[in-house]
């Protein structure tokens, strides 16, 4: 992929720790992608149900206040929307994949995230 190409890739990051969110932020911006940052899944659905063909991909925490990252990716598939949404926790239980399929996710990265995993995933869905 050529870098500039990233560019038109706009991404939705969904985390409320803000260390976690400005690692991954920065990575994906010096990456060459657009990044927007909400702090919870309320924020994610007010972004999303209007604008989600604006977006390429949403990388979603799961334990957020508000509204967690099930909740809202069940929400978004319920209305149609399907755009890949990647799973991003620090649960290290076994039953977490099964979870976040179950709610309508397409993939699971584990926290802390590396720069080689969140590169991965990202092009394997873009």
């Amino acid at each position: 992929m050529v870098e500039k190409d990233k560019l038109s890739y706009k991404i939705l990051l969904v985390e409320d720790d803000f260390v976690n969110g400005k690692i991954v932020k920065t990575l994906l911006e010096k990456a060459a992608y657009q990044v927007e940052w909400v702090k919870n899944g309320k924020e994610a659905l007010d972004v999303l149900i209007p604008n989600s063909t604006a977006y390429s991909l949403v990388l979603m925490d799961i334990q957020m206040p508000i509204i967690n990252g099930y909740e809202v990716s069940i929400n978004l598939r319920e209305i149609g929307v399907n755009i890949p949404i990647i799973c991003m926790t620090a649960n290290a239980y076994c039953d977490e994949k099964t979870k976040s399929k179950e709610a309508g996710m397409n993939d699971y990265i584990s926290k802390p995230v590396t720069k080689t995993a969140l590169f991965e995933i990202i092009e394997k869905y873009l």
